[in-house]
């Protein structure tokens, strides 16, 4: 049965889903940014919304998926909390961790930047303080930060001011409160970049911890993508369910090739073919007819239809009965390996000669013109004794499509 608004609200989750698998082996290695940190947390907040969906389902297979989804709600709640939703892609661009996280970060911040603030409010502190109105805050690259006090509120200076410099009209001051934001401010932004990288490191860290759980989050999360692939493809294109059983049959009604058919102009149908294969009745088909009679396509369809069927897939047909199959075996198409000394003919050949020694009861063998690279006697040749040799054999008889074009 489908459920449209179940596969629309889980595609769109889907869809903001980031490589889990990718993201999480950077985290083992230390490797990852805070903007893929950040997409991470995107990610599990989609796991816990696919995780609810799919609880909500009465499919029980889709129901047990979820029991499994983990959200990781604990550190998704971290990252959120000390990880600033604005980022950078590196961590030496700054800006990486949330204000409130770290006392001495935010004092570095405010030093660094706000600057001017914190220097306005010394000067209004000290000049309440010290009741000299015109006193003031500067900076020159000799002396740093100094307190001016004109000669004529000199008296009031307090005992632990520092006279640095003397002036015509002023004097010059220094206290330990600004001696210890000089060397603050100076060094804030690379305490800064260094204090943020700690930081930054120790949640990368504590992401460690959940390796396992988030890798099978991408392997359930990648299934069920998988399966809605497989059913939005079911319905767009017409496919049916097959049987897949134990027996050693493969039986297609009005199979069709599912990629040809959707490159078909508009309005031209693909023409469907039956095929039944038994190693006890039927197990080898000779294809034959004319060039781009729809030969290899045939092949080709058949293949794809066993595989799609035992994949879990629809398949298009009418109806399909799959026994299943173990391994399917292709010699199709024409190439040579001339850096290595091998021909056409050498390399098909060889395939030929590896798919015969590999062969089980349950196999499916296509061939696709056996014997192209050499002369078309010899070619022939080579076709029958192959297909004497699988029909024949004592114990795997393959399942097996061999075509050939027709010669006079």
């Amino acid at each position: 049965m489908h459920h449209p608004e179940f596969s629309g609200i889980l595609q769109n989750d889907l869809k903001q889903v980031g490589d889990l698998e990718r993201l999480i082996s950077k985290v083992a290695l230390g490797k990852i940014t805070p903007r893929e940190v950040l997409q991470l947390r995107r990610s599990l907040d989609m796991v816990q919304n696919v995780r609810v969906a799919c609880l909500n389902t009465d499919n029980a297979a889709i129901r047990m998926i979820a029991d499994q989804l983990n959200p990781c709600t604990l550190i998704n709640e971290r990252i959120a909390k000390e990880l600033d939703q604005e980022a950078p892609v590196l961590v030496n661009k700054g800006g990486v961790i949330s204000s409130g996280i770290n006392e001495e970060l935010d004092e570095l911040r405010a030093i660094a930047y706000h600057g001017k603030d914190y220097l306005l409010k010394l000067q209004q502190r000290e000049s309440e303080r010290t009741g000299i109105p015109s006193l003031k805050v500067g900076f020159n690259n000799v002396f740093g930060y100094y307190i001016e006090v004109t000669h004529t509120h000199k008296d009031k200076v307090p005992s632990d001011w520092t006279r640095k410099q003397t002036l015509t009209n002023a004097e010059r001051y220094i206290t330990e409160e600004l001696k210890q934001y000089e060397e603050k401010i100076l060094g804030a932004e690379e305490k800064i970049l260094a204090l943020e990288t700690r930081l930054f490191n120790e949640l990368v860290q504590s992401i460690i911890e959940y390796i396992q759980p988030i890798q099978l989050d991408a392997a359930l999360l990648g299934r069920l993508d998988c399966l809605i692939s497989f059913s939005e493809c079911a319905l767009r294109n017409n496919y049916v369910r097959p049987h897949v059983n134990d027996s050693r049959i493969i039986d297609i009604k009005a199979g069709r090739h599912p990629v040809i058919e959707r490159q078909l102009p508009e309005g031209e149908k693909f023409i469907s073919n039956d095929i039944y294969l038994d190693p006890d009745s039927q197990q080898i088909l000779m294809i034959t007819g004319p060039n781009m009679s729809g030969k290899s396509a045939l092949l080709r369809q058949t293949a794809l239809i066993a595989l799609l069927a035992q994949t879990g897939s629809f398949v298009p047909a009418t109806s399909a009965q799959i026994g299943i199959v173990d391994k399917i075996f292709t010699r199709v198409g024409a190439s040579d390996n001339i850096s290595s000394g091998e021909s056409t003919f050498m390399v098909e050949m060889n395939e030929t000669a590896s798919i015969l020694h590999n062969i089980s009861d349950r196999s499916l063998i296509l061939l696709d013109e056996i014997g192209r690279g050499t002369s078309t006697y010899d070619g022939i040749s080579i076709a029958w004794a192959i297909a004497e040799y699988l029909h024949d054999h004592s114990s795997s008889r393959a399942k097996t499509l061999l075509q050939h074009i027709i010669t006079s």
